[in-house]
């Protein structure tokens, strides 16, 4: 092996670099792979009995200063291993080497490497040496007379030996590191796709599906492919909807053929008809290179590569999506009146509306506390019909509606009134509710209460996932959408988070129509990425929140170090035990927290200390309700101390 396999072994960045060096390896090396197994397990013997040999004379070095050890029996040297069968390597380009057609392939006139550099160069660094004139002959020798010096049983003809020397050279070329490189990088920047529909795609690619825009294309740059546009692609081939196929064809950048270009860096610039034979030997190796081993190759790598990029844009769409939901933060509201109700310092009060474009269904309101429980609820069957209807008995309904909503806000006191924003319906009946507080403000002194219409995508999918109908199993469904819509606008990290379970209800969200099933998984890690990455900012650990309240016990197990498994048998211990979780040293011996998982975690759970007050008789660790490690509490505790005593000394 050369210095410069070596190091080009250590400079490969990408998989494909990679694989490209093996296959160079193995093209030149399979032969010798035996031999070198053996030279590499004689050396790990050698190894073995090294190391025996300084651990013997360890030991008798310490029972020469008086300590007593017990002595072992020598160890015998293992016994040699079998030698193992390799395959018989009968490949083509082996064939062709042990019939000596190798020394036919070397006259061609330009080594693999310095071609490669040439093509890497785009110029001929390196000139094409034109096999020599022997002296007896007056005229250089043609390639047919030189392949006579190599017939042999196995290439019995002047053509047959040609052909092997062609078959070896372009190989040679073929798994050049360097050529596949360069190739690599034109084709993948130059490559055009052509789509064409099955006979199924004609009749099933309509104006609704995905690929109509790209039902039939001829020579479009996959440069040009955008988003998802190859994943929706894939998808319909694997349907057998379309048929997609790379043009091989590649243009070149002075010419309208790359191959073509390629071809001159491999050919000598003379116009003798010897000359002329061999550039012609030459120029059929590098297309045999290209058409029959290169771009194969390239195509599949190619699509491959397409599909990659797409779903990997799908799932930076997704998690950039879930990103901008989860980042706003809980609603916030003042009020200048000084009364207890309108007091927002502990969260706030949300009524919100769930309805459906239907006047057959009953919309539905309810309250939330600021902790997130449900109070009360209110049916309000005829909320979308019309004040100005012409039919007196729609417009007494509808007053009525509006009335037990002007009560129920009267008695309940909501900070904020959220409606769920199904249809351009959710406009009137915020007019409506304007109406009733302007009405409270007159009469009966009420503060200016905000409106807000919100997104019920997250209320809808709650509604129908397994989580909220075991939450709340004898509410009907827009009853539960209006139960989500409240909690989202208290804390929209809350109510996403529960939908990160064990189903993976969070997928349900809103998203590319044409996602993978097989990038599910994929796109699930990402969102959890996503959320946890926010919640470890967020997040303090609180018993009653995570133990009592059932919608936000899902947090726990984003906490750094926790995870779903870990998170849940956390919260069951605390649940059976029944306890407040008041330091952190409780993990351990109340929770019964291995010290693996103690140190992962523990600085990422904030105990509410200030809440504690004289409620406990245990010690109370103010660093507990920090980010503080408890391994470095020590060092926090020696840095105030050293502080203090600055001041002192200042003062």
């Amino acid at each position: 092996m050369k210095d410069g396999d070596i190091e080009r072994l250590k400079n490969v960045q990408t998989a494909e670099e990679l694989n490209d060096i093996h296959n160079h390896f193995v093209l030149y090396y399979a032969a010798d792979l035996p031999a070198m197994h053996a030279a590499w397990r004689e050396k790990e013997q050698e190894r073995k009995r090294a190391e025996r040999k300084a651990e013997r004379l360890r030991k008798a070095a310490e029972n020469e200063d008086g300590v007593d050890i017990v002595e072992e029996p020598e160890e015998e040297d293992e016994p040699e291993p079998e030698t193992l069968k390799y395959a018989n390597r009968s490949g083509s380009y082996a064939l062709c080497a042990r019939a000596g057609i190798g020394g036919l392939a070397k006259r061609f006139g330009l080594t693999p490497e310095y071609f490669a550099e040439n093509l890497r160069d785009n110029y001929q660094r390196h000139e094409v040496e034109q096999e020599p004139i022997e002296p007896q002959e007056k005229e250089p020798i043609e390639p047919q007379e030189i392949a006579k010096q190599y017939i042999s049983p196995k290439f019995s003809t002047v053509d047959e030996v040609l052909q092997a020397a062609k078959y070896m050279v372009a190989l040679q070329i073929a798994r050049e590191p360097l050529v596949r490189k360069c190739v690599r990088e034109v084709f993948f920047e130059r490559a055009k796709i052509s789509i064409k529909p099955t006979k199924k795609g004609m009749k099933e690619i309509d104006e609704m599906h995905n690929c109509y825009s790209m039902k039939y294309v001829k020579d479009k740059p996959v440069r040009d492919l955008t988003a998802d546009q190859y994943l929706k692609l894939s998808l319909a081939e694997e349907e057998n909807l379309i048929t997609i196929t790379i043009n091989e064809h590649i243009e070149g950048s002075t010419s309208s053929s790359y191959i073509d270009e390629v071809k001159q860096l491999y050919i000598r610039d003379e116009f003798s008809k010897n000359v002329q034979d061999w550039n012609a030997l030459r120029m059929e190796c590098v297309e045999r290179a290209l058409t029959r081993c290169i771009l194969p190759d390239f195509k599949s790598e190619l699509k491959r590569t397409l599909l990659m990029e797409a779903k990997e844009s799908v799932l930076k769409a997704c998690c950039r999506k879930l990103y901008n939901w989860i980042k706003v933060a809980p609603y916030k509201v003042t009020f200048e009146e000084e009364d207890d109700d309108w007091d927002t310092s502990k969260g706030v009060r949300v009524m919100a509306i769930a309805y459906v474009p239907d006047y057959t269904q009953s919309a539905f309101a309810c309250m939330s506390a600021p902790d997130g429980d449900i109070t009360d609820y209110l049916r309000l069957p005829h909320l979308l019909k019309r004040m100005n209807s012409y039919r007196e008995d729609e417009k007494m309904m509808k007053e009525a509606d509006l009335l037990a909503i002007k009560n129920f806000i009267f008695t309940k006191k909501p900070h904020v009134i959220c409606i769920g924003g199904e249809s351009r319906e959710a406009l009137m009946i915020a007019e409506d509710i304007k109406g009733i507080i302007s009405d409270l403000v007159d009469s009966e002194q009420f503060p200016s209460i905000g409106i807000e219409i919100v997104d019920n995508e997250l209320a809808k999918v709650y509604s129908n996932s397994n989580k909220g109908v075991s939450d709340f199993r004898e509410y009907p469904e827009l009853l539960r959408q209006a139960v989500s819509i409240a909690r989202k606008m208290q804390d929209p990290l809350i109510e996403y988070s529960q939908l990160c379970n064990a189903d993976a209800e969070i997928l349900c969200l809103r998203r590319c129509k044409i996602l993978l099933s097989n990038i599910r998984n994929c796109v699930m890690r990402m969102r959890k990425f996503y959320v946890c990455d926010i919640i470890r900012y967020k997040i303090k650990f609180q018993k009653k929140n995570s133990v009592q309240q059932t919608h936000k016990s899902h947090l726990v197990q984003f906490i750094c170090g926790l995870g779903p498994r870990k998170g849940q048998a956390l919260l069951r211990v605390l649940k059976q035990t029944n306890q407040r979780l008041e330091n952190r040293t409780q993990l351990v011996t109340a929770c019964h927290m291995g010290p693996k998982v103690f140190i992962n975690c523990s600085g990422f759970i904030k105990i509410d200390t200030n809440s504690l007050g004289d409620s406990t008789e245990a010690y109370v660790e103010i660093l507990d309700g920090s980010r503080v490690h408890p391994e470095t509490y020590e060092w926090a505790r020696k840095m105030a101390v050293d502080a203090l005593e600055y001041d002192d000394e200042l003062t």
